[in-house]
């Protein structure tokens, strides 16, 4: 095996809307098979600091172009969000993707599917005429169902 059949761990930039790392993130996939991938990911979104796990199961379709399915928890953490109060929450994403990759290594993801919450809480939301200060409002996250999608830059070594 020569070239990227030969490269199990990647480090990729993010960049998502309601993702396994948010808006903005960095993640670290390894694959001990090729068929395989565990990518584990931290960023920022809308519900704090995001930390994830993510196994994936990989179709290579050719040696550049790969069909990625993945389904991984995730928890959020929002610490600024006002004195004595922080906010838990409790995710499952769920994604299909497309992954190229060049013989160099360097590689694009875009991927896209759902966000479940399973518990704890998060900030309230309010988008008009909110009547107050939303820092206070806890608002439970299990059974919150969101689209969530991604695309990420980085290199196989």
């Amino acid at each position: 095996a020569t070239g990227t059949e030969t490269q199990k761990s990647r480090l990729q930039a993010d960049l998502g809307l309601g993702s396994a790392v948010g808006e903005i993130g960095a993640s670290y996939t390894y694959a001990p098979l090729p068929e395989m991938q565990i990518e584990l990911g931290t960023g920022l979104g809308y519900t704090g600091f995001q930390f994830s796990i993510m196994p994936k199961l990989v179709l290579a379709l050719n040696k550049s172009d790969r069909f990625v399915v993945g389904a991984g928890p995730s928890a959020s953490l929002d610490l600024a969000t006002g004195p004595n109060h922080t906010y838990l929450g409790y995710w499952l994403h769920a994604e299909v993707g497309y992954e190229h990759r060049t013989a160099s290594g360097f590689s694009v993801l875009v991927a896209a599917g759902i966000t479940y919450g399973l518990g704890g809480e998060m900030r309230g939301q309010c988008l008009v005429d909110c009547g107050g200060d939303t820092r206070t409002w806890n608002e439970p996250i299990a059974g919150k169902m969101f689209p969530q999608a991604r695309i990420a830059f980085g290199r196989w070594f």
